[in-house]
């Protein structure tokens, strides 16, 4: 690959059966260190009164759950997901509380015990919402050198495969119970949850979740899930089995795409060793034709975002859209040029990625993001076409068909 980037290939393989199960003393020994790094709380009587400031009892805690943010944030990135102020509370959380009872046998006890320590709950909320967010999108990538590491090593524990679908179950429990509008729908994204993650998947959470608390993380005893806690802290601190990893994406073949200072080595060794994957250090093949009826490539490095476009042009075509443009500056219904009065960084105006004029006369503009990483960018940019014509439609999405954010005008009918 380009730019000392690594293709490693993972093989869909059994996982050990000794990592779908987690016993109750496991959880009791790592609950136990989870429960050293939280503060202590304050006295509730006090015998002698001290001058000065006094802070609330949830002061301590507080203070605590924002350092707890600040080191997931460090570690996986700011995510995909809007992250709120407040996690106690949120439709997440309470299906996450009610979720053990929902897990088969082998899990559900170590389970009950873990997700009764709110610094655990914590650390799983952000996990989804930091680090399995980043699986919304078609090939993910990771970013920070943390949860790239991270991502690696999982990957070449449990496979891809099975990496990508506890993702996909934390995700859909996010967006769950964020629908939810009644206990019985909260209670119902829980035993989904529930009944899909499974005991290798659990095992995977609660790596996640320790794991991003990072510094805060005390010496971990030996033993069971907390002595892999140890020793995969030690190893992402020091780099080792994997090397020094920069970027990990998750590509649509099933392979991933890992670049970093002598990742290539390190990652070898690990293949070899583990017997669980093989490489590439470089591809000679030719870059896909990219099609270009409606307008020049969108960009060559990314064929997928170029066929997204002609294919969603073609169809419009076919509907009777007029005024087809690819990745052309943002006109209004009458064919003028719009600008933005309160312009993003200096972005004056945008380029739909596909705009068209609906046979009633309607302007549709579309655009799709690629990577986690540019779906910031995206929607400020969807907020700004938004802004300077209110009287078109405005949808994003991610490149697997995903609709992220639609506009429609009062009184539009869609489609």
């Amino acid at each position: 690959m380009e730019n000392g980037s690594v293709k490693v290939f993972l093989p869909p393989r059994p996982v050990p059966p000794s990592l779908g199960t987690l016993s109750v003393t496991e959880a009791r020994i790592l609950l136990e260190t989870l429960t050293a790094v939280q503060p202590s709380p304050e006295p509730r009587l006090r015998l002698l009164e001290v001058a000065g400031p006094r802070h609330p009892p949830q002061y301590a805690t507080q203070q605590f759950q924002l350092q707890v943010r600040k080191e997931f944030l460090a570690g996986f990135g700011s995510g995909v997901l809007p992250l709120p102020d407040s996690a106690e509370g949120s439709p997440l959380w309470a299906a996450l509380k009610m979720s053990p009872r929902f897990m088969g046998e082998g899990v559900r006890e170590a389970a009950e015990e873990l997700f009764n320590s709110p610094l655990f709950i914590h650390g799983v909320y952000l996990s989804v919402m930091l680090y399995f967010s980043a699986w919304l999108m078609p090939e993910p990538l990771f970013s920070k050198a943390f949860a790239a590491t991270l991502t690696v090593r999982l990957a070449m524990v449990v496979g891809l495969v099975e990496l990508a679908r506890v993702a996909q179950a934390c995700l859909r429990l996010h967006q769950e119970a964020q629908a939810a509008r009644s206990p019985a729908q909260l209670e119902a994204a829980s035993e989904h949850f529930g009944a899909a993650i499974g005991g290798v998947g659990f095992r995977v959470v609660v790596l996640v979740a320790t794991m991003g608390m990072g510094r805060l993380l005390p010496d971990v005893p030996a033993g069971g899930i907390a002595g892999e806690v140890r020793s995969w802290s030690a190893a992402l601190a020091r780099g080792a089995s994997v090397g020094t990893v920069s970027t990990a994406q998750v590509v649509a073949d099933g392979t991933i795409v890992v670049t970093g200072v002598s990742a290539d080595l390190a990652i070898s060794s690990t293949c070899v060793n583990m017997g669980v994957c093989s490489m590439a250090s470089s591809s000679s093949g030719r870059s896909p034709a990219l099609s270009t009826r409606y307008g020049p490539p969108h960009t060559r490095s990314n064929p997928p975002h170029n066929e997204a476009i002609e294919d969603e042009l073609a169809a419009r075509e076919s509907a009777g859209h007029t005024r087809l443009d690819k990745n052309k500056v943002q006109r209004d219904s009458a064919g003028d040029r719009v600008f933005d009065t309160r312009p993003v960084k200096g972005t004056r105006f945008r380029k739909p990625d596909a705009s068209s004029l609906r046979p009633d006369g309607v302007r549709h503009n579309t655009n799709y993001v690629s990577s986690a990483k540019d779906l910031r960018r995206e929607l400020d940019a969807f907020e700004a076409m938004c802004r300077v014509d209110p009287d078109a439609i405005h949808e994003l999405y991610l490149l697997n068909g995903t609709l992220v954010r639609r506009y429609v005008p009062p009184g539009v009918q869609y489609p």
